[in-house]
């Protein structure tokens, strides 16, 4: 098998597994379940994003893309920083339930957008199929 759809297939299932368990998390988050607090709650989300993470990369060499030279890249991986972020704030103790909740449904509409950029090879994202 070809190593792309290797490194490909990889990042769309940890891709799937990522917001899988954010959602899973933020429901939680939404229920003030402990089940937050559990060690392997707080250590698996960090081993699926880094492995989404270096198939990326992965997926990056072995195509050959100069990161510059796509500009669908730099928005995927800009964006990127705007899920963390949301999502840090989402999922963290110090914020009030209000913001909690934002920052959830808008780093799942960021996680989305993301993936229509994947799709679409785009900034446009799903907005491809309007425009």
């Amino acid at each position: 098998m070809d190593s792309y759809f290797v490194f490909k297939t990889i990042h769309m299932t940890f891709a799937l597994l990522s917001i899988s368990g954010f959602l899973l998390r933020g429901y939680w988050m939404l229920q003030e379940s402990p089940l937050l607090q559990l060690k392997p709650v707080k250590i698996l989300p960090h081993i699926i994003d880094t492995v989404l993470l270096l198939s990326a990369v992965a997926l990056l060499f072995v195509l050959g893309f100069g990161l510059l030279n796509q500009g669908w890249l730099v928005h995927k991986i800009a964006l990127l920083v705007v899920y963390i972020v949301l999502g840090m704030i989402a999922l963290g103790n110090k914020y009030s339930r209000q913001k909690k909740i934002t920052a959830f449904i808008g780093a799942v509409l960021v996680f989305f957008y993301i993936a229509g950029i994947a799709v679409t090879k785009t900034a446009l994202s799903w907005l491809f199929f309007i425009f």
